[in-house]
């Protein structure tokens, strides 16, 4: 039997432990955890000030790779994502070609099957003919369907028919069709455009229009998103630019994302919401660009910020700063977003053995090591934040220095 030993506070709020000094055993052939100990030494990761949290889970995630691997492949992001602490993704269907076909889910899942070094879930995007729906959800390895109301049509009836298995997780764009006409580069307009009313209005259009599917709001820009979200029983998550980042005063590529980055009051009622625990995940939308598109002609930026290495490590300062503890961190990065995706996130013995294992470090964020996407806007933002190891069913993908063995 292989052995490793991960020492440091431990929070998991699947066991209620909070903070306890532990070494936690884990049988890295059988890729579980055996036990839970007194820190007597012969730890292998971590030690005394370490932080051990549950696996974390990044539920939106854009890895690139088929048609688009110069921009991000799956062996790449998912470097990233273990550089990040991050031990399971959910990548979007919005590829080349888009998974809205068998032979391209696939295809996909192959391809994350031989290079992915964390674990990695997809979505399946809306076919053109609905009634083929069913078989791409059988698939193994596809976390749901993710949708926008654009799909809402002629073709909804048959894709209700199919998003009628109870417990179907169904991921939507909360944007109506209309927010994307006259999208302007500056982003105080595009701010107005695409306003918050036209988040509120998309949850409850499809909220509306769905019978027996779990309705999962992403990346909500809004606090009235987040509201519109907890009146239609859906649940919802928030990313970190949409928590933290002001958009600058003139046009840029590097602060463009969809929805749109929004002004102090609406930063402040999102984080709000979430330190009140009305947000039930914390995911990126890691969009990877490459540098030249996101130097280039700002009428022709394509939006998206590449996240996966350093979203943990800024969300992490709200710990620091007191405003949140760490088992609500836990929650709301690792089993939060595993128990939406039907995944298992837990320390306790028989549990899997993925965990993240962070080191409180006060520095700068600099540009990412592992992602193909190296302009990022955060670049020199505070972090609180190291990773000491991510460890994948008792594998270790990503440590700062050897780990040890027993």
């Amino acid at each position: 039997m292989g052995l490793l030993a991960v020492c440091g506070r431990v929070y998991d709020p699947a066991s209620g432990i909070r903070g306890e000094e532990l070494r936690l055993v884990l049988d890295t052939r059988e890729g579980v955890v055996r036990e839970l100990r007194e820190p007597l030494g012969g730890c292998g990761v971590g030690g005394p000030g370490a932080v051990v949290l549950p696996g974390l889970v990044d539920m939106h995630v854009h890895l690139r790779g088929l048609g688009l691997s110069y921009k991000e492949d799956e062996a790449s992001g998912t470097r990233a994502a273990a550089r990040g602490g991050v031990t399971l993704v959910a990548d979007m269907p919005n590829t080349v070609p888009r998974l809205d076909t068998r032979e391209a889910l696939l295809e996909k899942l192959e391809r994350l099957r031989r290079d992915a070094v964390v674990e990695a879930l997809v979505y399946a995007a809306v076919p053109r003919d609905p009634r083929r729906l069913g078989e791409l959800l059988s698939l193994p390895g596809v976390a749901g369907l993710k949708v926008y109301p654009r799909d809402l049509g002629e073709r909804w009836p048959a894709v209700e028919e199919a998003l009628g298995r109870e417990g179907l997780l169904v991921v939507l764009h909360p944007e109506l069709p209309e927010a994307e006409r006259g999208d302007p580069e500056d982003p105080w307009a595009r701010n107005g455009l695409r306003g918050c009313h036209w988040e509120a209005a998309a949850v409850e259009t499809v909220a509306g229009a769905l019978a027996g599917a779990r309705l999962h709001v992403t990346h909500a820009s809004c606090p009235s998103t987040v509201e519109a979200a907890k009146r239609s029983g859906a649940t919802v998550d928030v990313t970190p630019h949409h928590l933290f980042m002001e958009a600058p005063r003139r046009g840029g590529c590097l602060h463009r994302v969809n929805p749109p980055l929004r002004g102090a009051a609406e930063r402040t009622g999102l984080l709000k919401l979430l330190l009140e625990g009305a947000v039930d995940a914390v995911a990126s939308d890691h969009a990877p660009h490459t540098p030249r598109e996101k130097s280039g002609d700002p009428l022709a930026c394509p939006p998206g910020i590449a996240w996966l290495e350093a979203w943990p490590h800024v969300l992490s300062c709200l710990v620091a700063s007191g405003a949140l503890d760490w088992m609500e961190y836990a929650r709301l990065a690792s089993t939060g977003p595993a128990s939406l995706l039907g995944a298992r996130r837990c320390l306790s013995p028989g549990c899997p053995a993925s965990v993240t294992v962070l080191e409180p470090a006060y520095g700068r964020i600099g540009a990412p090591v592992e992602s193909k996407a190296r302009l990022v806007p955060y670049f020199m933002w505070r972090k609180c934040t190291e990773t000491l190891a991510t460890i994948v069913r008792g594998r270790v993908v990503y440590a700062a220095g050897p780990p040890r063995r027993m």
